[in-house]
């Protein structure tokens, strides 16, 4: 990193100096070029629009700034949009309508500027800092194109160059646009459609990166498609002419792109200005806007981009803004609903009365009760299972039901436990309490009669309920006692 930053202060040092000069089209830290071949040599590059034989003296580019070699480089950098006189209207690339739209496609304004409609690349949906809602980013020179805009032109997906039309392909409305020393973006809103956040023959976005020499990258673009390179240049200083009304315009701290010939021979042209340049995980680096005739390529870092316009990348799955996709997601809401009821159950009274069913001095009682059915002449006659008293099928007079108490679900054998709900299930242990009762002494039984809670009305009605359904207990006992005596 320290021998980074000595190359990028020497650099600094004269760009000043050097852009003011007539022939000088850029300087940057890069690769320096021996015979139109990349060497390993990191250099400070001087970009010309030609080079001289004859040099003036104040023009002359040393051979070393501050101990760093230089190299002068032969490149004039151009705007990348795609422009047409409207009436020479002609397919070019990816005339495609996307739904939803995604990175990577034709995108353009519906206004026509001195007789001309434009075209370039939607880069990727990103996400508005402020609200959240999802926007679509290009260039400035693509979406506003000239001091002429205004926060609401219509923007065509595909663009006017490439058979869209207004209204009918309109897929949203300019928001943002800035065009700084360091930015050309500019953002607009999406109606319509929805979007995904992947680039086309590219996939998801997968987050942002930092531009370093030699770094592999890739670009899909409305014109040359998917491309492939690598960073040539990092602290680009660049002259652009941004034509009439704006003019020339000089963008400190850019990105330097070479193409892979052995893939493409460009690694992007007009048409393609708005594409996002990624590295090889699918992370963004930069905001494509220019290149040169060599078929090299230059991007804004991504990081300004997404300050300067308040926005974020957005990653991963898709922005759902359609009205369907609204409801889907109404539907999972309700999805949850169950959970809700279920908290319902949990209301301090029902809770409370729960509590006052486990009572130690009640389980006491149903301890002492199991151990008085221990007796032989019990057991013969009772088992014992969880819900209650049953007959066993071992009865020479065939299974039996056990006492029926009024408003308990019953099976064979007595009350079922474990299951309904919360209510139900505390109705049932009231109920096997009040069976059990049938077995016990007076002299075993709890006092139910006094207490600090004797006056609520949920006590006193229990314990009614207790009272009464241990007499009913009592005479179902009696009743088949009667029957298997006789």
């Amino acid at each position: 990193m320290d021998a980074t930053r000595a190359l990028i202060q020497a650099k600094e040092s004269v760009e000043h100096d050097f852009l003011k000069q007539p022939n000088v089209t850029g300087v940057a830290v890069g690769y320096k070029y021996v015979r139109g071949k990349r060497t390993d040599q990191v250099s400070v590059q001087v970009f010309v629009k030609e080079k001289k034989k004859v040099v003036p003296k104040a023009e002359m580019v040393p051979p070393e700034i501050n101990g760093v070699p230089t190299d002068v480089i032969e490149r004039t950098f151009k705007l990348h949009p795609a422009m047409k006189k409207v009436l020479e209207l002609e397919i070019m690339a990816d005339t495609g309508t996307y739904s939803p739209v995604k990175g990577g496609i034709s995108i353009g304004p519906c206004r026509a500027i001195g007789g001309f409609v434009f075209a370039g690349t939607l880069g990727v949906p990103v996400r508005d800092r402020a609200t959240g809602n999802p926007l679509l980013l290009s260039n400035f020179h693509v979406m506003a194109v000239d001091t002429g805009w205004s926060v609401g032109d219509q923007m065509t997906q595909p663009s006017r160059v490439d058979t869209g039309s207004c209204p009918g392909g309109v897929v949203g409305t300019l928001l943002r646009a800035v065009l700084t020393s360091s930015v050309d973006g500019a953002v607009c809103t999406l109606s319509g459609r929805g979007s995904a956040c992947e680039i086309v023959d590219i996939g998801a976005v997968n987050g942002t990166n930092t531009a370093a020499l030699n770094m592999a990258v890739r670009k899909r673009g409305r014109t040359t498609g998917l491309t492939f390179g690598t960073v040539d240049s990092i602290s680009l200083s660049v002259n652009v002419d941004y034509g009439d009304g704006i003019g020339a315009k000089t963008l400190t701290n850019q990105i330097g792109l070479q193409p892979d010939t052995s893939k493409n021979p460009k690694f992007g042209d007009h048409g393609d200005s708005g594409s996002v340049v990624v590295d090889s995980s699918g992370r963004v680096v930069g905001l494509y806007f220019a290149g040169s005739d060599d078929g090299s390529g230059v991007a804004n870092p991504i990081a300004a981009v997404l300050d300067a316009l308040n926005i974020d990348l957005c990653t991963g799955k898709s922005i759902l803004k359609d009205l369907k996709d609204r409801k889907i997601e109404i539907k999972e809401h309700k999805r949850e609903k169950p959970e809700l009821k279920e908290a319902k159950h949990e209301k301090p009274e029902i809770k409370e009365k729960r509590e006052k069913i486990e009572k130690p001095e009640i389980k006491e009682s149903k301890e002492i009760k199991f151990e008085k059915l221990e007796k032989p002449e019990i057991k013969e006659k009772v088992e014992i299972f969880e819900g209650g008293p049953k007959i066993p099928d071992t009865d020479p007079k065939g299974p039996r039901e056990g006492p029926q108490i009024p408003g308990i679900p019953t099976q064979p054998g007595g009350p079922l436990m474990g299951s309904g709900s919360l209510e139900e299930r505390v109705a049932q242990l009231e109920a096997t309490l009040g069976t059990l009762t049938a077995f016990i002494g007076p002299e075993l039984r709890p006092e139910l009669s006094s207490g600090a809670l004797i006056g609520e009305p949920d006590f006193q009605k229990t314990s009614q309920e207790l009272h009464k359904q241990a007499a009913d207990a009592a005479q179902a006992k009696v009743t088949f006692d009667n029957k298997a005596g006789g």
